[in-house]
């Protein structure tokens, strides 16, 4: 009888020895959610007949794994190429992931009648299945309040434009 115990005892040690050892058996892999990123920036001007005009458009692309692209879309043609560092794509996860960012309504925020100079941004992310798309204009030029985390994520995404491009 003690026999028996003494080795389910052992035996019982043993796996919790195995299991220290081998941190993977029985634990799930974790993986970082996939964020694909496009934005663009216009500085759009109001000609005396009604129509907006681009002063300047650009493009930037960030793909999972840090690859960006960068396109500057009036006058001769400008790409740069680059890689982001991991903190500049963990801050983007991290404001877009973690923050409820992807459960505000994908919408177009309305520019004011008659504004003759203002920037349009359009922001698409995929992330996994999910995906969505937000427009909107500087806060001066807006027709309603663009909500905080929107304008964060512009401000972001203009940091990595300027310190890469």
């Amino acid at each position: 009888m003690v026999n028996k115990f003494l080795i389910a005892i052992v035996a019982i040690i043993a796996v919790m020895v195995a299991l220290l050892v081998m941190p993977g058996i029985g634990s799930q892999p974790t993986q970082q959610p996939e964020l694909n990123i496009e934005y663009s920036r216009q500085n759009l001007t109001r000609l005396e007949d009604g129509r907006l005009v681009a002063a300047s458009a650009e493009d930037l692309v960030i793909r999972n794994d840090r690859y960006a692209v960068y396109r500057n879309l009036t006058g001769p043609p400008d790409e740069k190429r680059f890689t982001i560092s991991n903190e500049e794509m963990s801050g983007l996860k991290g404001l877009i992931l973690t923050t409820g960012f992807m459960q505000v309504p994908g919408t177009d925020y309305l520019q004011k009648d008659g504004i003759v100079n203002l920037t349009k941004y359009t922001l698409k992310l995929e992330s996994g299945i999910n995906s969505k798309t937000i427009s909107w204009v500087n806060q001066g030029a807006s027709e309603v309040s663009v909500p905080s985390i929107v304008r964060n994520i512009g401000t972001q995404l203009d940091a990595v434009i300027k310190g890469h491009a």
